[in-house]
């Protein structure tokens, strides 16, 4: 024990002194008359107090968008595009990519008529694996985990970008979508929600803006021409190129895969050949502090009122949006007080149905479930709703589809309202290969192409991929799942963090089983060695045979008897 003991603080002085793993991400750009890739620098760093961005649980598919008003700030048509070095925020749960879209409602405008459609280097290769074993490749300088666009898709982007007027940022913007959503058409799904095709349309969005590319006579979202084309149609009908943030905030209504995106431009700007040479990122997130009417300042409860807020910020809808909430909210169920136990449960404070949850139900306060009588979870649920009708009034209708109601709503929120301080909170770019390239990849084993696609598409927290990195450096770590290849639900019900990219299972260490459940084998040692990790890398989540920690955040299960479970919260 006393060398448990030793190695556990070895461990912890290791993790401590790693600066790599505690300081913000940082680029260095030489400026040259010919623009360089961008190098990662450090790494991992707890994340400022920001807002945190509600991440719907069940995915859906692409949006299509309402018309967009053109913003002051953030990017605009022409300017240009390379992660900046700017510390980085927190990662916001991953929940699209290859086998995602998520966050995608209703479809909203009608495109415009569509006319005929015109035609349109990567890492050093891995050691062939031995059997049984999926080799690792050590991953490339760029900060852009994947790299190496193929350059049979180039001119697509660019015939695409150019058709439909996107700008010089287009081509990039692009391979930057597709690489999250498929990994350039390595996973063209369809994935359990229904998306499919290379840029992972679900079949009504590809109705409207599918596009024969190529000229075969067929729509076809598994043909890379057809599926790039409509992804540009869409982004041109969602505000590119005056309003890139915004566009593709509507592809897939989630600020952290708009951060993802674009830092993924940025890292293949100079293999497609987009001009950009720098980027500055301001996306308009509002950030809403109210108060209400000063006789409703005592009625209604804070922790209401904060839901409200954040959904109405996150959701587009202003501070019309706060008090519509709150008027419903008070009509409903006056704020939960009206309503017993039983119908919280089922309906929430807001009076949501069965099919409004199924269809838009959020994870309002990021806490790994959903419950209906989570305030925030209802806020954000209608909110989502609100937002995708592509206006208050539309979605208060759709909710209680009486136009007494809609007017009453008004009323009540024009009696609720009072005045709202309104800021705007800036979204800086985490780059997903700057913590995943000090993976020592000669002591990782991983089970499939899921997971390594997971490390080099960003798709993982930071924290998951900083411990990675940690426990590689020290150790041999068989992992059996991270985020593509798990369930979206536990055994017991709730959203898994997996399914947010935040937990791994380990399944070996130093070539033990974890089957072997001894106190002194080699999974428990390192269980013993998480648990005393300091933040931001001590998992929130500690699941093994045994309980590790005694009452620290570790338990135990009997079905990980096989694997150590290490997850982390929502920041």
């Amino acid at each position: 024990m006393a060398e448990r003991a030793h190695r556990i603080r070895a461990v912890v002085a290791t993790a401590a002194a790693t600066a790599a793993l505690a300081v913000p991400v940082a680029v260095a750009r030489a400026e040259a008359e010919t623009a360089a890739a961008p190098v990662p620098g450090a790494s991992l760093e707890a994340p400022p107090a920001t807002p945190a961005p509600t991440t719907p649980v069940a995915p859906e598919t692409e949006e299509v968008p309402a018309e967009p008003a053109a913003e002051e700030g953030g990017v605009k048509q022409g300017s240009t595009l390379v992660p900046p070095p700017v510390p980085a925020t927190k990662t916001a749960p991953p929940s699209g990519g290859v086998n995602a879209a998520p966050d995608k409602s209703e479809p909203a405008p009608t495109p415009a008529p569509e006319t005929t459609e015109t035609e349109g280097g990567g890492a050093a290769a891995p050691a062939a694996p031995p059997p049984s074993v999926f080799a690792i490749p050590s991953l490339p300088s760029s900060s852009c985990a994947i790299s190496g666009v193929p350059p049979t898709l180039i001119p697509i982007y660019h015939q695409a970008s150019d058709k439909y007027g996107l700008g010089p940022q287009g081509p990039a913007i692009l391979a930057g979508i597709n690489a999250i959503e498929t990994a350039f058409g390595t996973n063209l799904g369809p994935s359990y929600a229904g998306a499919e095709g290379w840029m992972q349309f679900m079949p009504e969005t590809w109705a409207m803006y599918g596009v024969d590319a190529n000229g075969d006579g067929v729509k076809d979202p598994n043909n890379p021409e057809d599926a790039i084309f409509a992804a540009a149609r869409y982004l041109s009908a969602a505000g590119m190129p005056a309003d890139v943030w915004g566009a593709i905030y509507a592809y897939n209504h989630a600020d952290w895969y708009v951060e993802d995106v674009l830092a993924n431009a940025g890292c293949y700007a100079d293999e497609v050949g987009s001009d950009y040479l720098a980027l500055s990122v301001g996306p308009k997130i509002e950030s809403l502090s109210c108060n209400p009417a000063k006789d409703w300042r005592k009625r209604v409860p804070e922790a209401y009122l904060n839901a409200f807020e954040a959904a109405g910020g996150r959701y587009e809808l202003g501070k019309r949006g706060v008090w519509t909430l709150a008027a419903i909210a008070r009509l409903e169920s006056d704020f939960g007080r009206g309503m017993n136990k039983r119908q919280l449960r089922r309906e929430g404070a807001l009076g949501l149905d069965k099919m409004e949850w199924n269809r838009y139900a959020v994870d309002g306060d990021e806490d790994g479930r959903i419950r209906r009588d989570d305030i925030d979870d209802s806020a954000a649920t209608l909110a989502r709703l609100m937002w995708s009708r592509g206006s208050i009034d539309a979605g208060v209708f759709t909710h209680n589809q009486a136009s007494w109601y809609v007017d009453a709503v008004a009323h009540e929120a024009n009696q609720l309202a009072g005045k709202c301080a309104v800021s705007e909170d800036s979204w800086t770019i985490i780059l997903p290969g700057a913590v995943a390239s000090q993976i020592n990849w000669s002591n990782l084993t991983l089970s499939n192409e899921m997971e390594l696609q997971d490390i080099q598409a960003g798709l993982l927290d930071q924290r998951v991929t900083g411990l990675l990195a940690l426990m590689t450096q020290e150790h041999q770590i068989t992992i059996t799942s991270l985020r593509s290849d798990h369930s979206q639900m536990t055994a017991s019900g709730n959203v898994s963090n997996h399914f947010y990219g935040r937990a791994m299972d380990i399944a070996a260490v130093d070539g033990v089983s974890c089957t072997d459940t001894a106190p002194t084998a080699p999974c428990a040692e390192l269980g013993y060695q998480l648990a005393q990790l300091p933040e931001p890398l001590h998992p929130s989540e500690l699941i093994y045979c045994f309980d590790l920690d005694g009452l620290g955040p570790a338990f135990a299960l009997a079905d990980h008897c096989d694997h150590i479970h290490a997850g982390f919260y929502a920041y």
